[in-house]
C-alpha cells in the first residue's frame, strides 16, 4: 500500500472525502494542500526524507485568490511534480471531462489513473489505487469510454487544432490562408485551408463551422 499520499485540492469538503476514502485502505500518513505552489514545496520537502510522497492525487482546476501563485493549475502540478520526482505515481482527479484535455494528460505525463469527481467517486479511488499497485493504468467508467470513441481525435494534427482555435478566434478562411502563408506553415492556400475545414467537418460529423469550433471546444482541441 501506499505509505505518503499528497492530495492536492483547492476545496476541504472534498480533501476530507479523499482522506477519509484513503484511511479505509489503511493509509494514514496523508497530507493535503489547497494550493499547486505548496503542494510542490511538500514534494521537494518530502524528497530530503527516507519517506517521500509516493503518491499524489490533485485536482486540475484551481480557484485564484489574493494569493500569487506560480503554478496555478494541476497539469502544472504534474509536470513541475515529475520533474523533480520521475517515479511517483499520479492520479488525476477531476470533474474535467473533455477528450482532448484527458489524451493530452495520458500522452504527455503517462499519469497512472484518471478518476472523474461524482457519486461513485470513493469507489473509483479505491480502484484505481488498487490498479496501480499492482502496476495497471485506471480511467474511469465514464472516461474509459471517452477514450474508446477518441479516434477522431488521433487523426488531427498541429494544424488542424491552429486552424480550430482561428475559427474560433472569428478569422475568416481567407485570412486564416492568410495567416498560414505568413507563418510559412504548410498547406497556407485558401484551397487548402478549405480542404482541412471540409475533413474536419466529415471527421466530427459537423455541419457548420460554427458546430466544429463548438465540437473542438468540447473535444478540448481548442
Amino acid at each position: 500500500m501506499f505509505q505518503n499520499v499528497l492530495i492536492a485540492e483547492d476545496q476541504n469538503t472534498i480533501n476530507k472525502g479523499v482522506e477519509s476514502t484513503l484511511r479505509e485502505l489503511d493509509i494514514v500518513n496523508i497530507t493535503t494542500s489547497q494550493y499547486c505552489d505548496d503542494a510542490l514545496l511538500k514534494l521537494k520537502s518530502k524528497l530530503k526524507t527516507d519517506a517521500p510522497f509516493d503518491l499524489l492525487i490533485t485536482d486540475l482546476s484551481f480557484k485564484p485568490d489574493h494569493r500569487t501563485q506560480h503554478l496555478s493549475s494541476g497539469e502544472a502540478l504534474i509536470e513541475a511534480a515529475l520533474g523533480i520526482s520521475p517515479n511517483l505515481k499520479i492520479i488525476v482527479f477531476s470533474i474535467e471531462h473533455r477528450i482532448g484535455k484527458i489524451k493530452h494528460l495520458i500522452d504527455t505525463y503517462d499519469i497512472n489513473a484518471y478518476v472523474e469527481k461524482g457519486r461513485e467517486e470513493g469507489f473509483e479511488l479505491k480502484k484505481a489505487i488498487h490498479n496501480i499497485l499492482n502496476n495497471k493504468t485506471y480511467y474511469s467508467h465514464g472516461v474509459e469510454q471517452l477514450l474508446r470513441n477518441a479516434d477522431d481525435i488521433c487523426q488531427t494534427d498541429q494544424y488542424d487544432e491552429l486552424l480550430l482555435q482561428l475559427l474560433a478566434k472569428g478569422l475568416k478562411r481567407d485570412q486564416i490562408a492568410k495567416y498560414f502563408k505568413e507563418k510559412q506553415l504548410p498547406a497556407g492556400s485558401l484551397s487548402s485551408i478549405e480542404k482541412r475545414i471540409n475533413k474536419l467537418k466529415v471527421l466530427f460529423d459537423a455541419n457548420t463551422s460554427e458546430q466544429l469550433v463548438a465540437i473542438g471546444i468540447d473535444r478540448g482541441l481548442i
